[in-house]
């Protein structure tokens, strides 16, 4: 009676987790921190805008070491809504002090992975890539990420640390898009970084 029970519903569960699998926006190789780390923290203004839905801006300070990302998170008043924590066990949201603000309608690795493909230098991307579904390519004025030889986002104009500049990421796997606007550093140097 068991033996049947599970032969009847075994082609079940393997449906609905494939289902739930395909679900879920596929994530790119991560690319290794090493790559773009930086004694800067770099400060910028994230403008979340869905396709279907309402724009949300955040303040974001971005401090890349060859252990982790890790990106503070603030409402425009200064609240630190969350922090993304990318490293070794994965990218995560940790717990923000804005009660009342509703959490961020977007999976960390989400956002790691975009804030990867738009930080990180064309070669590390494309060592990450290698073997993969995923390809990175340049143009003299956009940066195409593909999947499976699809165009899955289109980052204009060209990422250049070294001379920061507005980036627009037109997401089409996520049907978002996302701006990226590098703000000057304070003049006082503080930024809310935890120091971990």
């Amino acid at each position: 009676m068991m033996r049947s029970f599970f032969a009847l519903w075994l082609p079940c569960l393997a449906i609905i987790s494939l289902t739930a699998c395909s679900l879920t926006p596929p994530l790119s190789p991560t690319p290794p921190l090493a790559a773009a780390t930086t004694t800067d923290t770099l400060k910028s203004r994230l403008t979340f805008q869905p396709d279907d839905g309402e724009s949300r801006t955040l303040i974001a300070f971005i401090r890349i070491d060859p252990d982790r990302l890790r990106a503070v998170l603030v409402t425009p008043y200064g609240q630190r809504l969350t922090t993304l924590v990318r490293d070794a066990d994965g990218a995560r949201f940790e717990a923000g002090d804005a009660p009342g603000e509703s959490p961020l309608p977007i999976p960390p690795a989400w956002l790691a992975s975009r804030l990867e493909w738009s930080l990180w230098p064309l070669d590390a991307l494309r060592d990450a890539f290698d073997g993969s579904v995923w390809q990175v390519a340049d143009s003299s004025t956009h940066r195409d990420i593909l999947y499976r030889g699809k165009l899955a986002a289109r980052i204009t104009p060209v990422p250049d640390r070294d001379h920061a500049r507005t980036l627009t990421l037109d997401d089409r796997q996520g049907d978002y898009r996302l701006t990226i606007d590098p703000m000057r550093a304070r003049d006082d140097g503080e930024e809310p970084m935890e120091k971990n």
